[in-house]
């Protein structure tokens, strides 16, 4: 996190043209595929870079945590999914609304207790993408919707995302 903070603060020290911010929010995670049949919705929070180049676009640097806890009720057993993705991805920008394609990696962190094998925990990374679309109102607050897919080896963890969130201007072009 703080080397993300220092290369924000460092950016935006340059004076890019654009519209320079750093975006916080909530996330509300609802997981589709296979992850969708043994994990329940989740939630989680990020943080956003948003660097200008021009009017009507943005880089993006973001990261961020989000929880999925398992589904169905099985005795003496629980379990979750913890994601934290590292995407860089590019805000097209139209009059407030917004697309925003992102690829990077993420990491997955598993546990598990159950009263027979006791507690477990695994960590691994994998490619992560997200595609998402949103609108931010007088350029602070914003909705959006993205679709994020991660998968390794033949395993995948999908979720349909919906964001709300405030961006914080960095100075540049208002």
């Amino acid at each position: 996190m703080a080397l993300l903070a220092t290369i924000l603060i460092s950016a935006s020290s340059y004076g890019q043209k654009g519209n320079n911010r750093i975006g916080v929010g909530a996330d509300l995670g609802i997981p589709t595929g296979d992850f969708g049949s043994y994990f329940k919705t989740g939630i989680g929070f990020y943080a956003k870079g948003l660097f200008g180049v021009g009017k009507s676009g943005q880089v993006t640097l973001t990261t961020g945590y989000s929880s999925f806890k398992n589904a169905g009720d099985v005795a003496d057993f629980s379990a979750s999914v913890g994601t934290v993705p590292l995407l860089i991805g590019y805000r097209a920008i139209f009059n407030g609304f917004f697309i925003e394609p992102q690829m990077g990696y993420s990491i997955l962190n598993f546990k598990a207790t159950s009263d027979e094998a006791g507690f477990f925990t695994q960590s691994t990374g994998a490619f992560t993408w997200a595609a998402g679309a949103g609108y931010v109102f007088n350029k602070q607050f914003e909705v959006s919707a993205r679709y994020q897919g991660t998968s390794k080896n033949g395993s995948s963890l999908n979720f349909f995302g919906l964001r709300l969130g405030y961006n914080f201007s960095l100075g540049g072009s208002k």
